[in-house]
């Protein structure tokens, strides 16, 4: 393993941690111990099992011996598990602690795979396994394809599929089928897939895994020792559990029971204790719930809690029309605004683009003017439209870079490629000389004073040097809000200043000690080197991260316009999450169950404003 690989592997380990471990184990646990939940092996739910044909239901379980640990179930069926549970039931925390033994393991042992958690909201049925695991990475861990394809290929990576019941119904078959078709061809490799049991067993394709384990629900000893670990607060809701045979059957939900202690935990205790009493159902609960936790904390409301809710529910719709079960800023794309406001949206970034280079040609020809006279004056305006049109109409900055208008690409991470810049320059020069044989000789008599085939072989090859030697890394990792809008900003505004000041000091210098050899007046070159420099300086710093930061920008801008968001976004987010409606997970967010993302998905729609 040589030391970039070994870099992008403690980087994967890292976001793993940050986005699974600390992000989600450690908050829903709320300071409280761990529940061990007791399980149960269904061998008859899995394909090629030996267990009688007519050994169905839970009748058949084979309970596992209390105390017993998911590492060593997972170890002793060959690294091939699916853990099945009710909704709520703690299928995804008992992943994650499958998660925090094999991510030890692999920070000690370089051999071993790091162990990846991929959401099967997101399957489509258009792909292979591999393929949309690959983009997953990709989409999920800001990991390349085809280093996450390599990944996946030579067993660096260990796929733990989460939630086979969340993909759409219609799609289901086909992703179990997907999933067989994988172990077939990767029989060496481990896999864990989750899922609900009614989903499951609506399924005619049973899954090729060595072993199936239910969760089973909490007992009221259980429950107990949970709440006694939370402390006195919480003596109300005990009590009450005692005595209410409808609230202790919610509570023998790992989910519900967490929902229940922080409704509890987080209200007033006259409040509290009426929580306990008459019928609860799920939605009532979710409804106290998320009122207590938008009302609140101490006296202080922020935030209009019908406000809150509409943001949320807002949310909660786009993540899960694009299947998506984490949010990060940068993955606000413009096609999260109404159709027809995209194609303004567009319109208008184009206007300012194209806008922001013809003053570059304005400018330049100001300086001419000041020079050469009228000439130079009329040379610069037109050229700063026609590189205006280039980028408004034509999109493009430079010979290979197309703008993606509805498309947001932040800029992380900079690499410098000398290959690829000798390359690139190389034919940039050549192609300004090229350029440059007809100007001089159109200009021989009229324009004798400007060197036209070093002028422009000099431009050219610039502005190949800076569109080829800059190449982005490839791993990213994110450890705080907007992170890669943050990164993108400052790669934007450091290679923009970079390539001006760099582009004018080169030509300055160059025409300079070239001036007695080609036999012209420096002051002449003065206008094309501010035009220059001023158009490479910008064009270099919004393809390398100030156009991600600008689009991004305008993007918020229309979304607060409409209604969706507050203007301090991330502070709204973090709001959610401090009361843990939201969880915020490393750099990104996401709601913190998916039945929470259920129910503020299908809360009614709020008058959201319609304006741009």
């Amino acid at each position: 393993m040589d030391a970039q690989e070994r870099h992008n592997r403690h980087v994967m380990i890292q976001r793993v941690k940050l986005l699974w471990l600390k992000g989600v184990l450690e908050e829903s646990l709320h300071g409280a111990e761990l529940i061990d939940l007791n399980m149960a092996a269904r061998p008859n739910a899995v394909a090629d099992s030996y267990a009688p044909g007519w050994e169905q239901g839970d009748e058949f379980d084979t309970p596992l011996p209390i105390g017993t640990k998911i590492w060593d179930v997972f170890g002793e069926n060959g690294g091939a598990l699916l853990i099945m549970g009710a909704p709520g039931a703690g299928k995804t925390t008992t992943l994650l602690q499958l998660v925090t033994d094999l991510v030890q393991q692999a920070e000690l042992d370089e051999a071993k795979s790091v162990p990846v958690v991929l959401s099967l909201a997101t399957w489509q049925g258009d792909k292979t396994l591999a393929e949309w695991m690959a983009d997953e990475l990709s989409n999920q861990y800001e990991v390349p394809r085809k280093l996450g394809q390599r990944w996946l290929g030579n067993g660096r990576l260990l796929p733990l599929l989460d939630g086979l019941d969340e993909v759409e119904l219609e799609l289901r078959e086909g992703c179990a089928q997907a999933i067989n078709q994988f172990r077939r061809q990767h029989t060496d490799k481990s896999l864990a897939v989750t899922t609900r049991v009614r989903d499951y067993q609506a399924l005619d394709a049973q899954l090729k895994l060595n072993q199936a384990i239910v969760l089973q629900p909490l007992s009221l000893d259980q429950i107990d020792i949970y709440l006694a670990s939370v402390g006195k607060r919480l003596a109300g809701l005990r009590a009450a559990l005692q005595t209410d045979d409808s609230l202790r059957e919610l509570a023998q939900s790992p989910l519900m029971l967490s929902i229940m202690t922080l409704a509890y935990y987080r209200m007033p205790a006259d409040v509290a204790i009426s929580l306990g009493g008459g019928e609860l159902s799920r939605k009532l609960l979710f409804d106290v719930y998320v009122e207590r936790m938008t009302r609140y904390r101490g006296g202080e409301q922020e935030y209009a809690p019908d406000d809150a809710v509409r943001w949320l529910a807002w949310l909660a719709r786009q993540m899960a029309a694009r299947n998506k079960t984490m949010l990060f800023l940068e993955s606000l794309q413009p096609n999260w605004l109404p159709r027809d406001q995209q194609r303004s949206y567009a319109d208008r970034l184009k206007l300012l683009l194209g806008g922001l280079v013809a003053l570059v040609g304005l400018v330049a020809g100001i300086v001419g003017l000041m020079i050469a006279g009228r000439p130079a004056f009329f040379w610069g305006v037109g050229l700063g439209v026609l590189a205006g049109a280039a980028v408004g109409v034509g999109g493009r900055f430079l010979a290979r870079r197309r703008i993606k208008w509805n498309q947001i690409e932040t800029v992380e991470t900079l690499d410098w490629s000398w290959p690829h810049a000798g390359f690139g320059s190389g034919i940039g020069v050549f192609a300004g000389a090229l350029a440059g044989w007809p100007l001089a000789a159109a200009g021989r008599g009229r324009w004798p004073s400007l060197p036209w085939v070093l002028l422009l072989a000099l431009v050219f090859g610039l502005s190949q040097l800076l569109e080829n030697g800059l190449i982005r890394s490839e791993v990213k990792l994110r450890t705080a809000p907007g992170q890669g809008i943050a990164r993108s900003r400052r790669n934007g505004l450091l290679v923009g200043v970079g390539s001006g000041v760099g582009t004018a000091v080169i030509l300055f210098i160059v025409l300079t000690l070239s001036q007695n050899w080609l036999n012209f007046y420096m002051i002449n070159t003065l206008a094309w080197i501010v035009g220059a420099s001023l158009y490479l300086g910008l064009v270099g710093g919004l393809m390398n991260g100030g156009l991600a930061a600008l689009q991004h920008r305008r993007l918020l801008t229309c979304l607060q316009k409409n209604g969706a968001m507050p203007p301090d976004y991330v502070h709204f987010l973090d709001y959610a999450a401090e009361r843990n409606l939201l969880r915020k997970v490393g750099g990104g967010y996401m709601f913190a169950h998916a039945l929470l993302l259920d129910y503020f998905k299908t809360h009614q729609e709020g008058n959201v404003k319609r304006k741009m």
